[in-house]
């Protein structure tokens, strides 16, 4: 068989002889009545009840050095791959929530970002919330960038933070790499949430009152976040 630019010796099997367990370590070829299964060089399968055939990767992909020059057609899926995941993001979110809102007005917004914050890929959903998310990305990475752990997730609504208005709530995730040590990129939704804040005009009042309310408890030696 050829794979990877070049030839490989491969054993043929018939699909029909394997038993529950077998495992065949690639390269190799799986044939049938009515398929034939390819498993590549450093992936193996193995016969499972059901006559399912589980492919699994046994070596990690070699470790390719980064070029420089965009090819096109590379650049291209890897926008649709992105594209595809705050699709999917969306879509996830609009399954799961009770919120009218979000559920069937479909107000709410995802992308993804990379590591500084940086605008990656977004789905076409409300122009005026992915405008500004990036800005709350990196107003999450100022404030919370040296203590992120994963599995965190950070919402905020400022409007000086990157937000539109109080109701439009982002939610924040940093993701990490498998060991959790080191911060990939961000995925991020806004969705608009009727029964937080009012409208812009009202908010500039909403505001003030919370300053108010911070130097109060500023005064008191209260902590902000607690009970004050």
């Amino acid at each position: 068989m050829f794979s990877n630019g070049k030839s490989h010796e491969a054993a043929v099997f018939d699909r029909d002889s394997l038993g529950i367990g077998d495992r065949i370590e690639g390269p190799a070829i799986v044939i049938e009545n009515d398929a034939t299964t390819v498993i590549e060089p450093g992936w193996g399968g193995e016969s499972l009840a059901g006559g399912h055939l589980l492919l699994t990767r046994g070596a990690p992909r070699p470790k390719v050095a980064a070029d420089s020059r965009a090819d096109p057609v590379t650049l291209e899926l890897f926008n649709n791959f992105f594209m595809a995941i705050a699709e999917r993001m969306g879509a996830a979110l609009a399954e799961t929530a009770h919120s009218v809102n979000i559920k069937e007005r479909l107000d709410f917004s995802c992308a993804i970002f990379d590591a500084s914050g940086g605008l990656v890929a977004n789905a076409p959903h409300v122009p005026v919330h992915l405008g500004s998310m990036g800005e709350s990305v990196r107003a999450v990475i100022e404030a919370r960038g040296e203590t992120m752990l994963s599995g965190d997730s950070f919402a905020l609504n400022a409007p000086y933070r990157g937000g539109t208005h109080l109701p439009d709530i982002t939610v924040v995730t940093p993701i990490f790499d498998s060991s959790g040590s080191e911060r990939l990129f961000f995925v991020a939704s806004r969705g608009h949430h009727a029964d937080v804040g009012d409208q812009p005009g009202t908010a500039r009042r909403i505001e003030a009152r919370a300053h108010q309310h911070v130097r109060a408890c500023r005064r008191t030696g209260a902590t902000i976040g607690s009970h004050c």
